[in-house]
């Protein structure tokens, strides 16, 4: 039995490797005919230690470890190359596999994500105010109703050239807001509008109107951007609050207000007005502080108000229909740099705009690689089916018989991909693995895998569009070959028997020790009423193990009739408590949790050396380390004599005494 030890190679004992190039960048280590330059080990260690700081920052001996784990490394690798392991069948297997999976992630991530995402906080560093006219048309209406929509969108935007807008939004939008707001929507920033109405705002100077008709889920929109202003993110207030008890009390909300406002203007803390007015009893405590607030989170009024009033001072009072608020403004948050906003921004993304997004992009794809799909193969292939079973129970040697296995069904990039080869990808995908073969569900399905060829052929070219792809890929590459040289010449010559295992442990049994133990059964119940019960019947003489076996509600004891076996003191909170009590002595009910404990202790040990059979899996995960380590040792040594290894003591030293941004 040997228990593998596996290895991560994205992020451990990886580095870039060029030739050195003059004094300059001095060789640091040559293996073999490979050469370590000093860039490459600066850029390796600060790479898997933290960065660059921490590389400048490091001794003598700390880069002397990281240089063994490379050159240990690279000894590996080309070792593995020797032997030929990256030519073996299911290497290339698992690489590809990892290619194309990791591909299109890198590829989607670098193509779509990050610009959107970036683009995302560009537009963060304005905010917005727009009104809009709202002609109201379902998702899924009648061309005729779509185009009568749209004309009379037109003639909006015609008529705003000359007319008011909010006496047009007032007369003709049918956004039921329009009744109060008269279209006016305040302020945003983005992500707070559906994707098309954001996109066709942010273009647009003050005094702008969209020159068409912008679609939305909700219909037409006729769209007029009336100011912009820098975002200065977010509001951090505090505030006194009354609250209306009944109708009459506006009277005195209003009094109250301005006492509050007399008081301050004399001088009394902000804070000391809040412990004796306000009826916030959430915030009192922090001396009104109720955090800060993004403005287009905050009633267009209420925002207008705070954003006008200057850092440290008081506004004016907020009235609203359940009472009122003396706000202070404690500053502004400004917009934050975008590695603190990125994470923030890719939720929003993808929660708002990805999918589109995602969905453009493959529709690109299938137009730049010439998707084809072959339409009677199609229909031939619904035919065959039957549509009451999945991909699960379907008996695809029927295709063989209809003879569509060799037909023709996709084209990309002048590719050609057969029936059994797309029923193939069919039948190994679990997503599709309870869907019935009717005729829609069969169209999703293929178009599903559609989506996945054309994003596959685009990952093909990812290394020759993305050059730090290629350095993933490498990386990638050699972590499968370490493995794999390792598991050759480590692992599984790591012989293990019981007898090297007896040897092992009488060499070593020291290391393996019981604590001071405690033997204990508990009989635990829910209430305190069951406890007493519990009590009584051993007050009476049952036995404890006994009335455990009947009481016990504690999962999986009641079958063990109460018994804990022998633990350390620091096990659990019983095991300690048990530690201090005398054999055969009871304690309780005591409170326990939700529930009531009593414990018995049945036996003490003293601290002893386990026998073999009590530390087995100690002994066999220990000698496996060990056998390991040195067969390890015997190996590296080997190759480094098989190869030859220099190292460079001072150009080592010198490392990260160069200016960072200096260009490779």
């Amino acid at each position: 039995m040997i228990l593998r030890r596996f290895f991560i190679p994205i992020a451990a004992l990886v580095t870039l490797w060029v030739s050195g190039c003059g004094s300059a960048n001095p060789t640091v280590a040559t293996i073999g005919d490979e050469v370590l330059t000093q860039r490459d080990f600066e850029e390796s260690y600060a790479k898997n230690n933290g960065g660059w700081e921490t590389g400048a920052k490091a001794s003598l001996e700390e880069r002397q470890r990281f240089l063994d784990l490379l050159v240990k490394f690279r000894l590996k690798v080309k070792e593995a190359k020797r032997r030929k392991l990256d030519q073996d069948s299911t290497v290339r297997s698992e690489l590809e596999g990892y290619e194309q999976s990791l591909a299109q992630t890198y590829m989607v991530d670098k193509e779509i994500v990050e610009p959107a995402v970036r683009a995302l906080y560009e537009r963060k560093k304005d905010l917005v105010r727009a009104s809009h006219i709202l002609i109201r048309l379902p998702e899924h209406a009648t061309p005729d109703d779509t185009l009568k929509a749209w004309n009379r969108t037109k003639e909006l935007i015609a008529q705003s050239a000359t007319k008011n807008f909010d006496t047009l939004a007032v007369a003709h939008s049918e956004d039921q807001s329009v009744s109060f707001n008269r279209g006016d929507l305040g302020f945003f920033g983005p992500g707070r509008m559906v994707a098309p109405f954001e996109d066709a705002c942010y273009p647009l100077s003050p005094g702008q109107v969209t020159a068409s008709p912008v679609r939305t889920q909700f219909g037409y929109h006729v769209i007029k951007v009336t100011a912009r202003q820098p975002n200065r993110g977010a509001v951090q207030l505090s505030h006194i609050l009354l609250r209306s008890q009944a109708p009459t009390d506006t009277a005195w909300i209003r009094d109250t207000t301005q006492t509050i406002l007399s008081r301050l203007a004399a001088g009394t803390p902000f804070e000391t007005l809040v412990a004796e007015y306000s009826m916030d009893p959430g915030s009192m405590s922090r001396g009104g502080d109720i955090g800060a607030y993004e403005r287009d989170r905050l009633p267009a009024d209420l925002a207008e108000l705070l954003y006008a009033t200057p850092k440290g001072s008081v506004a004016r009072p907020y009235f609203a229909p359940y009472g009122a608020h003396v706000f202070r403004v404690n500053g502004f948050d400004g917009l934050p740099s975008f590695a603190d906003a990125e994470r923030d921004l890719k939720q929003q993304y993808q929660q708002l705009r990805y999918a589109n997004d995602f969905e453009n992009f493959i529709h690109g794809l299938k137009k730049r690689y010439d998707l084809t799909l072959a339409v009677p193969v199609v229909l031939r292939l619904q035919a065959a089916l039957d549509t009451t079973k999945s991909p699960a129970d379907t008996l695809w040697s029927d295709l063989e018989d209809a003879g569509l296995a060799r037909e023709v069904l996709f084209t990309v990039a002048g590719r050609t991909i057969t029936v059994d080869t797309v029923v193939g990808r069919i039948s190994g995908a679990a997503e599709f693995r309870t869907f019935r073969l009717t005729p829609p569900n069969v169209d999703h399905i293929l178009e599903r895998i559609g989506e996945t060829l054309v994003l596959q052929e685009h990952a093909m070219r990812a290394v020759e569009r993305h050059p730090v792809f290629a350095e993933l890929m490498k990386e990638y590459r050699d972590g499968i070959l370490l493995y794999r040289i390792e598991q050759d010449e480590v692992w599984q010559k790591v012989v293990v028997n019981d007898t090297l295992l007896r040897v092992y442990y009488e060499e070593h049994k020291e290391r393996y020790r019981w604590p001071d133990r405690v033997n204990f059964a508990e009989i635990y119940v829910t209430t305190d009423s069951l406890a007493q019960a519990a009590q009584r019947r051993l007050t009476k003489g049952e036995g404890f193990v006994d009335v455990a076996e009947d009481m016990t509600m504690r999962a999986g004891y009641r079958e063990k009739r109460g018994t804990w076996g022998f633990q350390s003191g620091g096990f659990n909170n019983l095991a300690t408590q048990a530690m201090g009590m005398a054999v055969d002595s009871v304690t309780g009910p005591f409170r326990n949790g939700p529930g009531f404990s009593i414990i018995r202790v049945l036996g003490k040990e003293a601290p002893r050396v386990k026998t073999f059979e009590e530390a087995g899996p100690e002994i066999i995960g220990a000698y496996q380390e060990e056998a390991s380590k040195e067969r390890e040792r015997v190996w590296v040594s080997s190759l480094r004599t098989q190869y030859g290894v220099t190292i460079d003591a001072e150009a080592l030293r010198t490392a990260f005494q160069r200016p960072r941004e200096d260009p490779r």
